[in-house]
């Protein structure tokens, strides 16, 4: 299952009524050469099942689900696309309204921190507000992220555990994985056994302040990774918080590596000068460990 995001400007009545989308294949200059645009390109990647976040007007206002793989079509015979070229790709779409709009302006900072370097195109400019686009195409974890906001996550769980594996997922499984997702089970309990019940990182022992975290991420990841420990660190709460968001992570040797957008007066006060180094890591951990570095873009 993949995840757009699509801006709703005039044409936002015939996303929620007609219950479709649609963009031109190109455009023409004012010197009358061709252009293409990615986030017009990305209509045609929209496939059957795929969810769409429908914005205006400074908010998520709907989610679609694509009902068909998108298709070539014609311009829609509508005023609001008339300025475009005739040939284009469409949508079919199942349109349902939030009951809890998302105003972007709440999401901006965490998202561009994120996950914008790997939205293509990025949906925000240097002053936070939404680029001019059409569609852009998102990461899974900004996906779920979005679906969280929303609070609608736990009515999209079950397609996002289906679309983790070629094969029918067991009852049992599909319990395994849900509570793996929020740091429980059998994960849990693998991972508290694996680091002796403390923080990889500072030693912490108390397991109420320790938190069983995916490495690769669990909306990323598939079923495999998900329920595997090899892809799991036990961190203290505040640790989990800074690798979750990619403000850490860690060498191939288990050295901590800090992204320059945590101050050096954070750093101090987050004691990480003191902390700098974890032991014992195995070989998939390191596998997991290189996914996450490539995923914040540490060198």
């Amino acid at each position: 299952m993949q995840f757009f995001w699509v801006n709703l400007g005039a044409t936002h009545k015939e996303a929620k009524n007609g219950q479709f989308l649609w963009a031109p294949l190109s455009s023409r200059s004012k010197t009358g050469k061709k252009q293409f645009r990615t986030h017009w390109d990305n209509v045609a990647k929209v496939q059957t099942g795929d969810l769409i976040f429908c914005y205006h007007d400074n908010y998520i206002r709907g989610i679609a689900t694509a009902r068909r793989d998108s298709y070539r079509a014609e311009r829609p015979p509508r005023p609001s696309f008339k300025e475009w070229q005739n040939e284009g790709h469409r949508v079919d779409i199942s349109y349902v309204e939030l009951k809890r709009p998302v105003r972007s302006d709440d999401i901006a900072e965490h998202y561009m921190m994120r996950f914008d370097s790997r939205t293509e195109p990025r949906l925000f400019n240097s002053a936070s507000g939404i680029n001019q686009i059409y569609m852009a195409a998102l990461p899974a974890d900004a996906g779920q992220f979005l679906l969280e906001q929303a609070g609608i996550f736990v009515e999209y769980e079950d397609r996002m555990i289906d679309s983790g594996s070629p094969q029918k997922v067991s009852s049992t499984t599909r319990t395994a994985l849900i509570e793996a997702r929020i740091g429980q089970g059998g994960f849990r309990s693998g991972l508290l056994s694996r680091w002796a019940g403390k923080c990889a990182l500072t030693g912490l022992q108390n397991p109420n302040l320790l938190v069983a975290s995916h490495i690769h991420a669990w909306s990323l990841a598939d079923n495999t990774a998900r329920l595997d420990t090899e892809n799991g660190l036990l961190l203290a709460a505040h640790i989990d918080r800074l690798f979750d968001s990619g403000l850490i992570s860690f060498s191939q040797d288990g050295d901590l590596l800090i992204s320059n957008m945590l101050k050096e007066e954070e750093r101090h006060i987050l004691r990480l000068d003191e902390f700098t180094k974890i032991g014992q890591l195995s070989d998939g951990n390191r596998k997991y460990l290189a996914m996450h570095r490539e995923r914040f873009s540490f060198s």
